[in-house]
């Protein structure tokens, strides 16, 4: 089973009954996301100089850490931006440019594709650049807009994180229900959260 399969089930597997992703924007993120047991992250700010640091810390607390290669300060989500992420030993990345999705999981690190969903004429092209990119997962956001495109081909290509607009369980709890596999929020108290399995 090759790196890229491992942490894809490794993934998905926590998703099903710990389906909340922590957005982290801060250090002070990090230190309480380290401080739960939440298992999945999207460091979605930050400093490249410290990045790698923040990178060793999630591995050595055993957690699995997407970067947002669009958001960190000095960070190009570019070839070379890829290569120095799975240099520093990057589980997993986010980005928007469906160009550079092949290249991070050639470097066995988990691709996260971002899509911004304003209305529906955009949606046959976001559909085509998903269906060539095949990431493993694509982020929707924001999350309110899930109910909308239920039955569109989009969300049936990778499994679907939601994000932006949740703020609580009940939202958290509707964007699940809409199809969502996992949802990432900035807001602390669903970090923690698990999933009923009754």
């Amino acid at each position: 089973m090759s790196a890229l399969t491992r942490r894809r089930l490794l993934v998905s597997t926590q998703l099903r009954t710990r389906p909340a992703i922590a957005s982290l924007f801060s250090p002070d993120d990090v230190d309480e996301f380290l401080d739960t047991d939440a298992p999945v992250c999207i460091v979605a700010n930050g400093e490249l100089l410290r990045l790698e640091s923040v990178v060793a810390r999630m591995a050595e607390a055993d957690r699995f850490a997407f970067i947002n290669a669009d958001t960190v300060s000095g960070l190009a989500p570019d070839r070379g931006g890829i290569d120095f992420l799975a240099k520093i030993g990057a589980a997993g990345v986010v980005t928007t440019r469906a160009a550079m999705i092949a290249r991070i999981e050639q470097h066995g690190m988990l691709a996260m594709q971002k899509l911004f969903i304003t209305d529906r004429l955009n949606l046959p092209r976001s559909t085509h650049g998903l269906e060539g990119s095949q990431p493993s997962f694509v982020q929707i956001m924001p999350a309110p807009v899930l109910p909308y495109i239920l039955d569109e081909p989009v969300m049936r290509i990778s499994p679907v994180i939601a994000g932006g607009f949740v703020a609580n369980e009940r939202s958290l709890e509707a964007a699940i229900a809409c199809g969502a596999a996992g949802v990432s929020t900035s807001e602390r108290t669903l970090w923690t959260y698990r999933k009923n399995q009754s």
